[in-house]
């Protein structure tokens, strides 16, 4: 009886991420520059899929956890799940970086301050192509498999020699850079002039399994949603329940990234019209993702992962800088809370 019911369980996952691929383009493949500055940067012009498959502190996340109380001003879904065992970086120090951020601003006053600190920090940027698509690339010190190998550099820095695929935990060793914010809506140098592009910052790109990857396309992120015309959600399509959360800082980071990104309040992956309520600047063609009642909701409902607080570590000891959003999310709500009446439901405000 019980080999019948896990043979029954396996094939209805089967069948919901069938259900989701059908009709999912797969990424074309990128190339880009190493290491630069915050004035140099190199970049290319679609999202990549080249690489072969193979092979969360605080409270983490699943789609049935119970409720309780996280970050202020947030209520957070929790369950046993995703502490993973990540040693301790030696480089946190989230009291004393946001010394200069007045936290009861909101709006774009807080995302212009927000952003003034994040470029002020971040010594340099990545590069698209230094983060790499095997244990060779600066994946290995934000996004390492604890379970696996861990080595030390000559600074003391722990880096793995396995990653962790971001929407499943996929244990790999070689893998895509899946653009959480995809080149097609300003990822990338296409549609985003500015400095820098956002792929060539290591807060961005995550290294996913190739089957991962495509199943997403260049989706908006919209609950419930598995297919590119109406949107993509990670647990729609079978995955970790975690990474809802962690794509929403992501995305809010990027607006911290490249002034000309906005974050949309539609429900559909088309071209938006009209102005972001935040900036005030017009909505422009392949500069905008969402769906920000999503993200804000996903924010707001999964509390931030040992996997984020790590890869945040590791971030700033290659770039300088942090995603303020993985140390502080009640800043989303602070920032886009007041955008409509669903995101200040959302937001309690």
């Amino acid at each position: 009886m019980r080999k019948s019911l896990i043979v029954t369980s396996l094939s209805l996952f089967a069948l919901l991420i069938a259900s989701c691929t059908t009709s999912t383009p797969s990424k074309k493949k990128r190339s880009s520059g190493g290491l630069t500055s915050n004035t140099t940067v190199t970049s290319s012009s679609e999202d990549d899929s080249s690489a072969t498959k193979s092979s969360g502190g605080g409270t983490t996340q699943s789609s049935s956890g119970t409720t309780t109380s996280s970050t202020t001003g947030q209520t957070t879904t929790s369950s046993g799940g995703g502490d993973i065992g990540f040693p301790t970086y030696p480089n946190h120090d989230g009291d004393t970086y946001y010394s200069s951020i007045d936290s009861t601003e909101s709006g774009n006053t807080l995302l212009t301050a927000l952003r003034t600190l994040n470029l002020s920090r971040r010594q340099s940027t990545v590069g698209y192509s230094s983060m790499g698509t095997s244990p060779s690339g600066q994946f290995k010190y934000t996004d390492y498999d604890p379970s696996s190998t861990v080595k030390y550099d000559i600074n003391g820095q722990p880096y793995g020699t396995r990653i962790s695929s971001f929407y499943t935990y996929t244990s790999a060793t070689s893998w895509n850079r899946e653009h959480v914010w995809p080149n097609s809506h300003g990822g990338g140098k296409k549609g985003t002039a500015g400095s820098p592009y956002p792929d060539q910052d290591i807060h961005m790109p995550r290294p996913t399994i190739s089957s991962e990857n495509s199943n997403r396309g260049n989706s908006y992120f919209v609950e419930g949603m598995c297919h590119t015309a109406n949107g993509w959600d990670p647990v729609t399509a079978g995955y970790n329940a975690n990474s809802r959360g962690e794509a929403a800082r992501i995305t809010f980071y990027c607006v911290l990234v490249n002034s000309k990104l906005t974050i949309g309040p539609f429900n559909i992956n088309t071209e938006l019209t009209g102005t972001d309520p935040v900036t005030g600047q017009a909505y422009k063609k392949g500069c905008t993702m969402g769906n920000i009642e999503t993200l804000l909701k996903w924010n707001r409902d999964y509390a931030v992962t040992d996997r984020e607080k790590n890869r945040n570590e590791g971030a700033e000891y290659l770039q300088g800088n942090r995603n303020a959003f993985v140390d502080h999310p009640e800043y989303a709500c602070k920032i886009w809370g007041g955008v409509n009446s669903t995101t200040r439901s959302i937001c309690g405000m």
